[in-house]
């Protein structure tokens, strides 16, 4: 019997082989999936998404004209940055976004500083963006290899859809209100405090001037001045609703950016095979921290995303030229203006690579470019503090004591960096080495363990606690993620490089920082990078670290279960899950039963204790715990019947004090030792009218008499 021949003669083809789909099928693949995921996810709950989620549109402006002036302006750079990529025009397109969102920052802050954020002018300067970029995009689109989206689709393509799993989580996490997530955050407390809430005031005064009562609004903002040009353009547009769009296009914004930094990891100019760039993306963005921070909107995601492009370009600082080093500089520039701790995150893993190359005439360089980028927040924190006795100090609040405080006392100061360095308890080598394993290898965060799996998969509303047994908080994927450390080492001088960049990472975080697992974010990036090489050193490891990355890819669907109360209908005691609404303080916290629905826009609230004012209509005063009390000032002056009359001469209406964030405050940071119950109960018989009992979260709301002086 003659053999059967499974091939062609002619062509060597299989005559059995099945023709495969396309690359051009992976977008709308991804698409789909993303889009099938959020439904399973919300359920019944689904038709509440789709009105925070169409806020995507905002964000997508920003980031279409964010890269049509970046492709403009990283033109030059063409023939020299790309090499190594495993696709040039994606790498090129994503760093085109990367610094067109720095240069839209900057100038956002311009426009603030010259008082144009009300009218047109935000809207113009996305129009000048964009039509600045158009000759170069209609270059990079006619120089685009097209065959490449004509070729069959591989292992590493179908691999990639695992990303529809975290990206619909962190989607679908982007449209809850800010204030409503992630209790490890305080339920996003620091977006109510200063992340949204100072491109509010920015936006309501025509100004990015620091506010003397938010000591937040002196450290550096580039991603808040994205969510503050996307406020002001929506103020323009549709002026009763651009709260609704600068929280829900913000978030969308944060959601999109700290996805294309776990893009950019996977497309940086490295010698990775195409299936780890892959896994190295799922590694980044299916590592619940990376969901957490992303769907708040935070300024994590753009450090993460320009400390991924700048440890990229910082590895091979050994064959580089001027151009990429200027580049770099700006990239870390960028960084720090994201926020202060990149300085250590960021630039100093970049300065480190750069000296364990040799490479010092490249790291002035960089250095000077970095501080000309930082430079504009150098400026605006110098004129704010500047004073008779002190030139202002550039890195307000940090160094106060040294550098110059402006309005501050010493009290607090040391009271802000009592608040901001690590807790007593952790005192000491054996009490950091205990807070990197607890943050770190055990945090469910960084990566469940079997506690946390467990958890999970039997609906428990409960997670893994410091009681929980270590073995079964440790991290599943760090099993396979410590020895790829090791594995990765015969791959030479690459890994070394990397493993410097994280080794100054850890010891920054520990000796730097206040030992909170989220500042450690930006060490995924190593991570990552080092499990892409050590799976292309040994081929089997490669399928080990894959089923691990694949496992915890698939538990980020579990992820919103404990927190949001998808599946429970309720969230913290609001009622049904408030997807695609914004919380319409004080009528859902303070006054939840009264005739009265909410306050007035003419009317001006002085909140004690409470710091999160982004949702409450009308005028506001306020101050964070790290600023001067201004009642607590008046009740000392003159006493409670002195802090009534000044309330009212202020034009205040109402005052709202939170006992509980009070007490809570001052076990913790420490609060003015004058505001007191007694002291408040001493204002209320000189004046002020009690209108709502201490019932929700044990909130007094008064009612102030008002004094013919007028608002002042």
């Amino acid at each position: 019997m003659p053999r059967r021949v499974f091939y062609r003669m002619a062509t060597g083809h299989s005559v059995l082989s099945v023709k495969k789909p396309p690359v051009w099928l992976l977008p709308p693949l991804l698409f789909v999936g993303t889009l099938a995921v959020m439904v399973l996810i919300a359920g019944r709950d689904f038709p509440a998404i789709i009105p925070p989620l169409f806020n995507i549109a905002w964000a997508a402006i920003v980031l279409l004209s964010a890269c049509l002036l970046g492709l403009a302006v990283t033109g030059p750079l063409r023939a020299t940055v790309f090499r190594h990529s495993a696709w040039p025009d994606g790498y090129r397109l994503v760093l085109a976004i990367a610094v067109g969102l720095g240069l839209l920052s900057l100038a956002t802050l311009l426009l603030a500083g010259l008082h144009w954020l009300h009218g047109a002018a935000p809207a113009v300067l996305l129009g000048v963006a964009a039509a600045a970029g158009y000759p170069a995009a209609r270059d990079l689109v006619a120089r685009l290899d097209k065959n490449i989206w004509r070729k069959p689709m591989l292992s590493e393509h179908w691999l990639l859809l695992l990303a529809c799993i975290p990206a619909a989580v962190l989607l679908t996490a982007a449209c809850f209100p800010a204030g409503s997530l992630w209790h490890t955050e305080g339920f996003g407390y620091d977006v109510l405090e200063y992340h949204l809430q100072l491109p509010k005031q920015f936006l309501i005064h025509n100004s990015a001037a620091p506010v003397r009562g938010n000591i937040y609004s002196f450290m550096p903002l580039n991603i808040e001045m994205l969510y503050l040009l996307i406020g002001a353009v929506a103020r323009m547009a549709a002026p009763n609703a651009y709260l609704y769009v600068l929280v829900y296009g913000s978030q969308m914004l944060h959601a999109l950016v700290t996805m294309l930094a776990a893009v950019a990891v996977a497309l940086v100019p490295m010698k990775l095979s195409n299936r780890m760039r892959v896994l190295a993306l799922l590694l980044v963005l299916a590592t619940p921290w990376t969901i957490v921070i992303g769907s708040l909107a935070y300024n994590d995601g753009g450090v993460l995303l320009y400390g991924v492009l700048a440890l990229g370009l910082a590895i091979h600082a050994a064959e580089t030229n001027r151009g990429k080093m200027i580049l770099l500089g700006g990239l870390t520039g960028l960084a720090v203006g994201c926020k202060m701790t990149a300085g250590v995150m960021v630039a100093l893993p970049v300065a480190a690579m750069l000296i364990w190359q040799r490479r010092f005439r490249s790291l002035a360089v960089v250095t000077v470019v970095a501080l000309l980028v930082y430079s504009p927040w150098i400026c605006r924190s110098m004129i704010a503090t500047h004073t008779k006795t002190s030139l202002g100090n550039p890195i307000f609040p940090i160094f106060a004591g040294t550098l110059g405080m402006d309005h501050w006392t010493k009290s607090l100061a040391e009271r802000f960096d009592r608040g901001h360095r690590p807790p007593a308890k952790l005192a000491g080598l054996a009490g950091h080495i205990k807070a990197l394993l607890n943050q770190f290898l055990l945090d469910r965060q960084w990566s469940p363990g079997v506690a946390a799996y467990a958890d999970a998969l039997a609906r428990r509303p409960g997670f893994p606690s410091i009681q929980t047994p270590w073995p079964d908080r440790l991290g599943l994927l760090w099993l396979v993620m410590l020895p790829a450390l090791a594995l990765a080492m015969p791959a030479g001088r690459t890994t070394w490089i990397i493993l410097a960049c994280l080794a100054v990472q850890l010891l920054a975080w520990l000796t730097c920082t206040q030992l909170e697992a989220r500042f450690l974010l930006p060490a995924i990036v190593p991570l990552a990078w080092l499990l892409g090489i050590a799976g292309d050193v040994f081929g089997g490891f490669a399928k080990i670290a894959t089923a691990a990355v694949a496992g915890q890819t698939l538990f980020c669907a579990l992820l919103l279960r404990p927190e949001a109360g998808l599946f429970l209908g309720r969230m913290r005691g609001l009622g049904p899950a408030p997807m695609g609404r914004i919380i319409n303080l004080p009528s859902d916290w303070l006054l939840k039963k009264s005739s009265r629905t909410e306050f007035s826009s003419r009317d001006t609230c002085y909140l004690e204790g409470l710091a999160t004012p982004l949702y409450i209509r009308g005028h506001v005063i306020y101050n964070t715990v790290f600023n001067r009390n201004r009642l607590a000032r008046a009740i000392q002056h003159g006493g409670p019947p002195y802090a009534v009359r000044w309330l009212g001469k202020k034009g205040v209406n109402y005052l709202i004090v939170d006992w509980p964030e009070i007490d809570r405050l001052r076990a913790t940071y420490g609060f003015n030792p004058v505001i007191t119950q007694a002291n408040i109960a001493a204002m209320a018989t000189a004046g002020l009218k009690l209108i709502r009992a201490p019932t929700v979260r044990g909130i007094e709301i008064y009612r102030v008499p008002s004094f013919s002086a007028g608002r002042g």
